[in-house]
């Protein structure tokens, strides 16, 4: 059964509420979050965590989980890697914890790791992948700006993005992003963000809707400082087209803007390729990591691939406050090492081809009622349906809820109306737990499908 998002628009509620898993303790911590944070803040089942390690989270009493979410992605090679806490600690004891944008070794020697890791020559450090979207669009309006023949004081550049992206949840980002309920919010702003389809596997995709889009927007091809995409959409698990990521090298050369690819949820091996734009064989010009790039604490960062790209950018319009934090840089520099030598990444191949494997002969079991939403490396989702085919996501829910019963944590995303499960287990994941948790996924959807 081959991986399909066919049909896949549905509204539904948020999670709902479940018993906490815990004891007493972990009873008053739920209701003190419950109490001080808002509603909208509690979308993952009541599971108090304790401590994690490696591909398992535990809580007060000691009762293990599987992970199937790595921190959405971040613990991604990983909880706790014993080289990533004791470079935290190191750092920690050295009395250097923090240094705003002043010069330290701990960060020098981590954007000399990105280059030598990435290829990109240059990289510009923050701490959340929203911030590193905003950081993106600040350098290709200020590239767009200074083209030949550009009007002083012009009209603002424009930012082609794609229907179904989600790029984080600052202004600059939602309004980047493709999710229409998440940005209702927001001003609207489109003469300066373009939506256009997203150039999915198997769609009938052409530039020329670029071209229309624009158009439509008042604007000329010229006009545009950057096109801003995923490799896979993070909220629907399709995986953009290798032909059509060809055309859209070719486009935004032709035109002068910078191809930008967030690869904040999809870098570092997640995919079965250090970064997923290797499955494309595109190289962007600007490329956002953030999540995997630590495997822990807030980092991110935007890697440039000329030079050139930052020139027009005014002293200091690039700085962040927290943005070479040393204990944040302390933990990339020595996760970042992990990836050096291919073998971790060649091991996530085998692994996403084991997870794919696994999760095909889910859905063919009861293939009118189960569905593998998409699936690259490391990263799938799935959702069940009912008898008519249609999503399910009452049934997605119960299925969540029985996989932490069983002892398995995994995601339900706020998109698609709660009908997606999001599976992303840490690349580090052995075989023998990626089977272990492959059966007791298994065995609580029997449980919720039964008959």
């Amino acid at each position: 059964m081959a991986p399909t998002n066919e049909g896949l628009t549905v509204d539904g509620p948020a999670l709902g509420a479940f018993a906490p898993y815990g004891d007493e303790d972990d009873a008053w911590v739920l209701d003190t979050l419950r109490r001080h944070e808002p509603a909208t803040m509690h979308t993952q089942h009541p599971v108090v965590w304790e401590r994690a390690s490696g591909s398992r989270v535990f809580n007060r009493e000691g009762r293990s989980w599987l992970d199937w979410t790595s921190g959405i992605l971040t613990a991604n090679a990983g909880h706790a890697r014993p080289d990533v806490v004791n470079a935290i600690i190191e750092q920690a004891r050295q009395g250097l914890l923090h240094a705003y944008m002043f010069p330290t070794r701990v960060r020098a020697r981590t954007v000399r790791a990105l280059s030598e890791l990435s290829g990109f020559p240059q990289s510009v450090l923050y701490t959340t992948g929203a911030e590193a979207v905003e950081g993106a669009l600040k350098i290709s309006s200020r590239h767009a700006m200074a083209r030949p023949g550009r009007v002083p004081g012009g009209r603002p550049s424009v930012v082609v993005t794609f229907e179904g992206a989600f790029h984080g949840r600052t202004l600059g980002a939602q309004l980047s992003g493709g999710l229409a309920a998440q940005r209702d919010w927001a001003p609207e702003l489109d003469e300066v963000f373009v939506r256009v389809p997203f150039p999915a596997r198997g769609e009938a995709w052409s530039t020329d809707l670029i071209d229309a889009a624009v158009s439509r927007a008042g604007a000329q091809p010229r006009d545009v400082a950057c096109v801003l995409g995923e490799i896979y959409q993070g909220s629907t698990l399709r995986q953009l087209d290798p032909a059509a990521a060809r055309d859209l090298r070719e486009w935004c050369t032709r035109q002068g803007a910078l191809l930008v690819f967030d690869e904040i949820q999809s870098g570092f091996g997640r995919t079965g390729t250090l970064f997923a734009h290797e499955h494309v064989g595109v190289r962007p010009d600007l490329l956002l990591v953030a999540k995997g790039l630590s495997g822990s604490l807030p980092v991110s960062a935007v890697l440039i691939g000329d030079e050139g790209f930052t020139e027009n950018v005014r002293p200091g319009e690039l700085t962040s406050t927290h943005s070479g934090n040393p204990v944040a840089l302390a933990a990339a520099e020595a996760n970042l090492a992990l990836y050096a030598d291919g073998r971790l990444v060649a091991e996530a191949a085998l692994r996403g081809r084991q997870l794919t494997e696994g999760l095909t002969d889910w859905a063919a079991r009861l293939p009118r009622r189960r569905r593998v939403v998409g699936a690259m490396g490391l990263v799938a989702g799935v959702a069940c349906t009912g008898e008519d085919g249609a999503l399910d996501p009452d049934t997605s829910k119960r299925l969540a809820a029985e996989c932490v019963e069983r002892g398995l944590l995994v995601c339900v995303p706020s998109t698609l109306g709660g009908a997606m499960l999001k599976i992303m287990p840490p690349v580090t994941t052995s075989k023998d737990e990626l089977a272990e948790a492959l059966a007791l996924f298994d065995a609580a959807a029997d449980a919720v499908q039964a008959g």
